[in-house]
């Protein structure tokens, strides 16, 4: 009985370490201007965490992750042309770009981005981007983006240097064409069983087995 309540115990204990929130961290900015959410299906444009308008400067955020919950961090850029009523060039024009860049981080455990870890960047392998022509309709990005620079590098790079609290190897990435005042980007993050979800299962066995194994009858030799 004692050890059917300590398995009993350390079950409990693992079930609520496993039930715990991530927290997943966001630094990014664009050129011109975005707004980003987090949302739990890629069709739906989900609940807005932040925006910027400024893409010297780095905007920090930080979103609760459910466990067992998958996600989706779904960014608008827009891009401030002739077009729009901005006093730049026409859309395309390539002495007015436009980009996107960031890094995300996932603490606590639980998830996984596209790559099978718990950190990303923006770039061309696990990010999906499409160009739109109104921002306020969210469809499911399905084209890949294309790369101008790694962070430092590129116009951003010879102006500003590098985006501070965004890593060495994030790319600044649009949409293609290139041609467009909107573009929408997604990134998913996938929900694993951690290892105390695994011990927890585990534990739960061992019990059930000890039970069988207490309950099943003596044979008696004649």
């Amino acid at each position: 009985m004692k050890l059917v309540s300590a398995v009993a115990a350390i079950a409990l204990a693992a079930s609520v370490a496993s039930a715990n929130a991530a927290i997943l961290d966001l630094h990014l900015t664009a050129d011109n201007q975005f707004s980003v959410y987090l949302s739990t299906s890629d069709s739906t444009l989900g609940a807005p965490i932040g925006g910027g308008a400024d893409w010297q400067t780095t905007y920090s955020y930080t979103a609760n992750l459910v466990a067992g919950t998958n996600y989706y961090i779904h960014v608008v850029g827009t891009n401030w042309t002739s077009a729009n009523g901005f006093p730049y060039g026409p859309p395309g024009d390539p002495s007015n770009p436009d980009a996107f860049i960031g890094s995300f981080n996932i603490s606590g455990g639980g998830f996984q981005f596209s790559n099978g870890t718990s950190s990303l960047v923006t770039n061309t392998t696990d990010w999906k981007a499409s160009a739109v022509s109104d921002p306020a309709v969210w469809s499911a990005p399905t084209g890949t983006p294309q790369a101008f620079a790694f962070n430092g590098g590129g116009i951003w790079g010879s102006v500003h240097g590098s985006t501070a609290g965004v890593g060495p190897t994030a790319q600044w990435i649009w949409s293609q064409p290139d041609n467009g005042l909107y573009a929408e980007f997604s990134a998913q993050i996938t929900a694993v069983p951690e290892a105390s979800t695994w011990a927890m299962m585990i534990l739960g066995f061992l019990g059930l087995g000890f039970l069988a194994y207490r309950k099943a009858p003596v044979v008696r030799a004649a």
